[in-house]
């Protein structure tokens, strides 16, 4: 049912809820310059999504589907550039870690795996 669908994004929203520091940025298989890494950090409340690199506030709206293995998120700009593009990824919450992984190419193929490849950044 729709209604039963509803309610398990949401359950899995309040999963994701929280502020993490980034401890891995990777991009095409590398990982990120440290100066980057230093200031990283993310935040999610409700479908809101906030990534603060060096004192930059990007914000993003998150759409997720916890059903699916793995749990799936589109990340949608909401300024910036990006404005308007939607980048598919996936997702897992494991001792309130979060592992994220998404194509940052519009319209790319949702990643399988948790790793970076040639159009995959990866974030944990």
């Amino acid at each position: 049912s729709l209604a039963g669908v509803a309610l398990a994004d949401e359950k899995a929203l309040k999963e994701l809820e929280g502020s993490y520091v980034v401890t891995v940025l990777e991009k095409g298989g590398k990982a990120a310059p440290k100066e980057i890494m230093d200031g990283l950090k993310v935040s999610i409340k409700g479908d809101a999504l906030t990534i603060t690199v060096g004192g930059d506030e990007k914000k993003a709206k998150i759409k997720v589907d916890g059903a699916k293995t793995p749990a799936t998120i589109d990340i949608l700009p909401s300024d910036g550039p990006e404005k308007g593009k939607t980048f598919p990824g996936i997702y897992k919450v494991e001792k309130g870690e979060v592992t994220l992984a998404f194509n940052e190419k519009e319209k790319g193929d949702r990643p399988k795996e948790f790793k970076s490849d040639a159009d995959s950044i990866l974030l944990r």
